[in-house]
């Protein structure tokens, strides 16, 4: 066999399939923290996002390097990172202050108690959220254009 005909070899972005990693591990662990915070429902919620976003992250780092390189990926990657880890924080502050003015829906089973400021913090990190759906269309625009090399 000679070496036109092997397929390529996989490459992922390491850095990336890091993140994934440490970004599993926090889900994982604020599994096991509705048991120590005020609010255990948001613990709940804060483990369940942390989980799919790690697992978000390994997508990402599989697809990463066919984006190509340019400002564009590097503002998307930013974008992702900064989102994701925010929206994480926020959840996992939500519930350890009981902080519930961001959560519509299970809100009112939670508990009162945070001070405002806890509120503001809460409710900007997970704002920064949206940080997450600009990386989408980032990425949109990386993957119809073409490739460049920085």
């Amino acid at each position: 066999m000679n070496s036109e005909s092997a397929p390529p070899a996989f490459s992922a972005d390491r850095r990336l399939v890091a993140h994934a990693a440490v970004m599993t591990l926090l889900g994982l662990l604020s599994g096991f923290s509705p048991m120590f915070v005020k609010a255990p429902v948001a613990a709940l919620e804060a483990h369940t996002i942390g989980v799919v976003q790690g697992s978000l992250m390994f997508g990402l780092a599989a697809v990463w390097p066919s984006l190509g390189k340019g400002r564009v990926v590097r503002a998307a990657r930013y974008c992702a990172l900064i989102g994701l880890y925010a929206n994480w924080l926020g959840a996992q502050l939500s519930a350890l202050w009981s902080a519930k003015g961001m959560f519509m829906v299970n809100g009112s089973r939670m508990p009162g108690g945070a001070a405002p400021w806890m509120e503001t913090i809460v409710a900007i990190l997970l704002n920064i959220s949206i940080l997450v759906i600009v990386m989408c269309v980032l990425i949109l625009w990386a993957a119809c254009r073409k490739p460049q090399s920085d």
